[in-house]
């Protein structure tokens, strides 16, 4: 991060500075439940195998079972939840369309699985993680026993992509010849780990193709050079922040991060993100032009079928400089499966340079842990701002 950078986010509102100032700033979502099977499959099916391997599914009493019928019997085969679906279906996740699996900042996934034979089997737990479903072994093969036991299997090897973008978790059951054919039961699956209390979605310190998949969403004709698609032409990363033209003389342009990776641009594979852990967003954002004002409107679309949702208006002073504007995201409801995030800019006279330096997910901390750092906290960022300001053409 530059030292430019550095100074301007000192300048966080009060109540950020002392969210700060007891948390590590990272990328993190919520541990939860998965999967537990209510009904049906869930999606779940065969992977990959053998030819002379095979199998059915079944829920017995609200778990899937893996029941093998192999020629070659106890053969190797592999089983994993859909391709575009993350976790039970309801009506928030609907299976087949709900993107990739966003784990970020967690520690660890939990299987609860056994079998029916009379010796451990080898199991490898796997994932296909990225848009491109690359796999990844989550360790080293585990002895599963008979019974039904619980199985934790780290996320560490992960890279950032891959741990944000999951598209499959599954298991691949090595050769049990011995012991014939198998049934399998999977009761339930946990992501687990400690949950942070911040969340950034873009800094765009990584240089001039950091965009941290960030896209024209829709008015997207009010972009000067972009060419009305769903996409970052016409913006540009330049000193740490992202930049466009907004111009006037109607509605200003919405924009819209999905998890904070670059993935294939931002758009459709970036989706779905975790936000439920979070009451606030601040986006840091300057704006400069001859407007004395601009509302900002912050917004996400949700629950699967991209439902649009917004917090409070705030508005922009036109003055060049970074302002911290903080919304409540209290009305805004299944934050736990969020397509796209991001802001709306109102009409306004005027052509407008808007540059976003930062997008980040807090909560409000606890009265009685901020009580001794509050004041100080809030003495310094009361200081009048020293933001940069930019010229109009950037």
């Amino acid at each position: 991060m530059s030292s430019a950078s550095l100074r301007h986010r000192a300048h966080l509102v009060c109540l950020l500075a002392i969210t700060s100032s007891l948390i590590s700033t990272a990328k993190a979502q919520t541990p939860t439940v998965l999967y537990t099977f209510p009904s049906g499959v869930q999606d779940w099916f065969r992977s990959f195998g053998g030819g002379s391997t095979s199998a059915t599914f079944a829920n017995s009493a609200g778990a899937l079972q893996i029941i093998e019928t192999s020629a070659a019997v106890g053969g190797t085969q592999a089983f994993s939840d859909g391709f575009n679906t993350i976790r039970d279906a309801s009506g928030i996740f609907p299976a087949g369309s709900a993107g990739g699996l966003d784990l970020t900042g967690l520690s660890s996934l939990q299987f609860d699985l056994g079998h029916n034979g009379s010796a451990p089997v080898n199991v490898q737990f796997f994932t296909q993680a990225t848009p491109g479903s690359n796999f990844i072994a989550l360790g080293p093969d585990i002895a599963v026993t008979p019974g039904t036991n619980t199985y934790t299997l780290p996320l560490s090897s992960l890279t950032f992509d891959q741990q944000v973008y999951m598209r499959t978790i599954g298991i691949n059951i090595r050769d049990h010849a011995a012991q014939g054919n198998l049934t399998w039961t999977l009761g339930e699956v946990r992501s687990a780990g400690t949950p942070l209390s911040t969340r950034v979605i873009a800094d765009h310190d990584g240089g001039a193709a950091d965009f941290d998949g960030v896209i024209a969403n829709f008015d997207t004709g009010a972009i000067s050079g972009g060419n009305g698609g769903q996409n970052n032409s016409g913006m540009t990363v330049v000193g740490g922040a992202l930049q466009w033209t907004d111009l006037g003389g109607s509605a200003g342009a919405a924009i819209a991060y999905g998890n904070g990776s670059q993935n294939s641009g931002g758009s459709f594979n970036a989706r779905p993100v975790d936000l439920s852990n979070y009451d606030l967003v601040t986006v840091r954002i300057s704006a400069t032009g001859n407007d004395p004002t601009v509302p900002v409107q912050f917004y996400m679309q949700t629950a699967g079928g991209f439902n649009f949702q917004a917090a409070p208006i705030v508005s922009l002073t036109v003055d060049g400089q970074f302002h911290d504007l903080v919304f409540s995201l209290a009305g805004i409801n299944d934050r736990s499966f969020v397509d796209t995030n991001g802001i709306n800019l109102a009409s306004h006279v005027n052509d407008l340079l808007i540059r976003i330096d930062s997008v980040v997910y807090s909560q409000v901390p606890e009265p009685a842990a901020t009580s001794v750092v509050a004041a100080a906290l809030c003495s310094i960022v009361a200081r009048p701002r020293r933001g940069r300001a930019y010229a109009a053409n950037g």
